[in-house]
């Protein structure tokens, strides 16, 4: 109930304004269209400014963003995005039916974070920002990251949804097994988003915490309780980008992957246009975050079922200033996000306080979140300062 209230407190103190982004960011000389975006607490020029993006896949689920006590010694600037613009749908829909080629070269990643680089311009300048986000939304900003690296302060990413290392460097699937238990490929997916840990038993109960999630999964959102997929563009094109990167993969076993089956399926219009055509597709070039002079907060889930964790252990490798703290935590951090030590770590790593860090971070290894190493072998997590 507190997390639930906290997110209508914040919401209503939200003031939208829009802003002027180009249609199409290849096409020279493109006309504009308008995108919302919202200032959490205002927006006063004398303080440091925190960019936070809102994504069609992670709407699907909680509100990270809306959940987290944001410090008001911070600008918070929501971009709501192209997503919602009017003129984008009647395009991509001119023949009646959806364009999913065109779909894909409007809302693709690369686009949205053309359009924040607008943004962040017209709002600071000269001045650089502060990115935070959250699984997908976390990705599509490690793409910004990827092509504008001089205009990032620092970047604190949870659970970014790198299925492109997991793939790549053939990392076993974190698929649970429940044979008495039958999931569709859907309830398979949102579960492996919702499991987390017992901070209060210590111990990931994977049966325990799969019995809680039937007992409530009517009250959860999540992609099999979403109805309008399909007419959902930007979540296609979304949930495509997310395929593409996980395309591929099988686990050990080679049997195939759940979370593939439903971003494949829910997106089939859009892979049938790129299986016959082929055509270009926007990934984040891993080579330019090697040039990032910030700082980068990655934080991810030691249990996540979304993605294989030790993908978060490769992707700190690509930043020179890295903090990497695991979790004992699944993806969407339930646990976490109720334990009032994670909101005073994301402070502290948005203001830059070394006390407060350390403090917040006393706290959430007493509290039994910090995992100090994996299960299998010695492999320790880096130093967290």
């Amino acid at each position: 109930m507190r997390l639930i209230l906290l997110f209508l407190v914040i919401s209503a103190s939200l003031q939208a304004q829009p802003f002027l982004v180009p249609y199409d960011h290849q096409l020279p000389n493109s006309r504009k269209i308008e995108i919302q975006v919202e200032f959490i607490n205002g927006f006063d020029s004398g303080k440091e400014t925190v960019f936070l993006l809102e994504d069609s896949f992670d709407e699907l689920y909680l509100p990270f963003i809306g959940l987290l006590d944001l410090t008001e010694s911070s600008n918070f600037v929501l971009i709501k995005g192209r997503k919602d613009n009017e003129q984008l749908k009647k395009g991509v829909m001119l023949s009646g039916s959806p364009d999913y080629r065109l779909a894909y070269k409007l809302y693709n990643q690369d686009q949205v974070a053309r359009d924040i680089e607008v943004i962040r311009k017209e709002l600071l300048g000269n001045e650089q920002m502060i990115l935070l986000g959250h699984s997908s939304a976390a990705m599509v900003l490690q793409h910004y990251l990827s092509l504008f690296p001089e205009h990032v302060k620092r970047m604190i990413s949870v659970n970014p949804l790198v299925f492109d290392i997991q793939n790549n460097l053939n990392f076993p699937s974190a698929e649970l097994s429940f044979p008495d238990v039958k999931l569709s490929a859907e309830q398979k997916v949102d579960f492996s988003y919702y499991a987390n840990f017992d901070s209060e038993n210590q111990k990931f109960s994977s049966k325990e915490n799969l019995m809680g999630f039937l007992t409530f999964q009517d009250l959860l959102s999540g992609i099999a309780a979403t109805q309008l997929i399909a007419g959902n563009l930007p979540l296609v094109v979304r949930l495509f980008e997310h395929g593409i990167a996980l395309s591929g993969l099988q686990d050990s076993l080679q049997k195939a992957n759940p979370r593939l089956e439903v971003l494949k399926k829910w997106s089939g219009p859009l892979w049938g246009e790129y299986e016959s055509s082929k055509f270009a597709f926007f990934g984040t070039n891993y080579d330019r975050l090697l040039e990032f002079e910030g700082k980068m907060i990655l934080i991810g889930a030691a249990l996540d079922r979304m993605i294989y964790s030790k993908s978060y252990d490769v992707l700190a490798e690509y930043y020179s200033k890295c903090t990497l703290l695991l979790l004992n935590d699944g993806h969407g951090l339930q646990q976490a996000l109720g334990f009032p030590a994670f909101n005073e770590l994301v402070t502290a790593f948005i203001t830059n306080d070394t006390a407060g860090k350390v403090a917040a971070y006393e706290k959430l290894y007493e509290g039994n979140f910090i995992l100090e190493k994996y299960d299998e072998g010695a492999f320790k997590v880096p130093p967290l300062f």
